[in-house]
Order: structure tokens, then C-alpha cells, then sequence
């Protein structure tokens, strides 16, 4: 892991939460494919389904993309 301003607190925040360190998470977060990492060609690694689905729509008024 690396060293970042905050570094501490975002660990114990972390572990009290079950969640991986918000700082540390893969690019793309959710919408990525879960261990592909950015390349050339992908700035988020290989996007998954639901990545794809909100790329096509763009931005939505009043949140998430239709299913």
C-alpha cells in the first residue's frame, strides 16, 4: 500500500466499514471488471456490463442509468 496524506484514518474508516480502502480501489471502481487494470487503450481497465450500459446513456437526471 501506498503512503498518502490521510493514509491512517482511511485504513481504520475501512475496517470498521468491511470495505477495501477508497483510495486504493481498482480504476473504474465498480464499473470496472474486477482485476483488469488501465492500459493504452482503457483508462479503467476493461469496463464490465453495467460500466458499458452507463457509458452508452452518458448522464441521466435523477441518477442511475436505465436497467
Amino acid at each position: 500500500m501506498e503512503n498518502y496524506a490521510g493514509k491512517s484514518h482511511d485504513e481504520r474508516v475501512a475496517v470498521r466499514k468491511g470495505k477495501p480502502v477508497a483510495a486504493q480501489e481498482q480504476p473504474g471502481g465498480e464499473m470496472a471488471v474486477p482485476g483488469t487494470m488501465p492500459d493504452e487503450s482503457h483508462s479503467c481497465g476493461e469496463l464490465s456490463e453495467a460500466g458499458k450500459r452507463a457509458w452508452r446513456q452518458g448522464n441521466t437526471i435523477g441518477g442511475k442509468p436505465e436497467e
